[in-house]
């Protein structure tokens, strides 16, 4: 199994009523609550610093969760933010400080992994338009922006914690001056032994509409966008056969989920971003079974 096959979460602990959310600050009317909302519109946002943006979370659990990443679908993080997650047993860590300082205090809690601080996002911002608009960044979500900020947690290191510890720091963002997230994803994962087979495909699907005047002119009526990924997975073991109609079936058309195709691929980091999506399944694909001890299905999803 290689370190970068595909990878899904699932089972959004963070979703559950018994997970609470404290930040070190918030701003505006803004609130943790809306990182459980599957509502882009409706965000965190963290206090306004003086020269940068910095926020930590504190996430706790009602009993011990095996933890193997941490998704920040639409935030407005830049490719130098960074991100450390920390998780703990014993005592909730408890936040305080300043917004340009804040401070963790883990007194009475043992540490049970700690990622150290690494790149939320190394990925470059996309649309870049020459009259100096940037469609595709910060938060203007309905029209296909806000990046992905992530952390997954080493295979040997996914242990069970009860508290989770979140720092996010971004000294490229000298104008907002806030950490700004629209969703927490938090969870183990589920990996294949096989990654998916060549052919798959990620399209950015525009709900704009046009209509041609009778002067000649071309109205375009302007739509919402999303991110919609197809790909195949034709080498199913029975372990992952199994495994995989189980998430199918728990989650349904409703329940979200998080798909990243090339995790953490440092050789390539834009080939992450573009295969990468939080979203519904488009459709409950068939599990064929063409070869002995094989099978195969597809999947297609589609952002939220």
């Amino acid at each position: 199994m290689a370190t970068n096959n595909l990878r899904i979460i699932y089972d959004n602990v963070v979703d559950l009523t018994t997970t609470t959310i404290t930040a070190s600050s918030t701003g505006g009317t803004t609130s943790t609550a809306n990182l459980k909302k599957d509502t882009k519109s409706l965000v965190w946002r963290s206090g306004t610093g003086t020269s940068s943006a910095k926020g930590n979370l504190v996430i706790s659990l009602a009993a011990a969760t095996i933890i193997g990443g941490v998704i920040l679908p639409f935030c407005n993080l830049t490719t130098t933010a960074t991100i450390r997650v920390r998780g703990f047993t014993g005592t909730t860590p408890t936040l305080g400080g300043t917004v340009d300082a804040p401070t963790v205090s883990t007194t009475g809690a043992t540490l049970k992994f700690d990622t150290g601080t690494i790149s939320a996002c190394p990925y470059q911002q996309l649309g870049l338009w020459n009259w100096g608009s940037l469609p595709l960044g910060v938060n203007a979500y309905s029209y296909g922006g806000g990046t992905y900020g992530r952390c997954w947690i080493p295979v040997v290191s996914q242990i069970s914690c009860t508290s989770l510890v979140i720092e996010i720091v971004d000294t490229a963002n000298t104008t907002d001056k806030y950490i700004e997230l629209s969703r927490l994803v938090v969870g183990s994962y589920w990996t294949p032994v096989h990654n998916t087979s060549f052919g798959l495909s990620t399209i950015a699907k525009d709900l704009s509409s046009h209509q041609r005047t009778e002067s000649g002119d071309l109205i375009t009526s302007r739509g919402t966008r999303f991110t919609s990924m197809t790909f195949d997975m034709n080498w199913l073991t029975p372990a992952d056969r199994l495994d995989f109609n189980r998430i199918v079936k728990g989650n349904g058309l409703p329940r979200p989920l998080f798909i990243s195709l090339f995790p953490d691929n440092s050789s390539d980091w834009e080939k992450e971003q573009a295969h990468q999506v939080y979203g519904k399944l488009a459709q409950l694909s068939a599990i064929q079974h063409p070869i002995f001890d094989t099978y195969s299905t597809q999947v297609e999803i589609e952002g939220i």
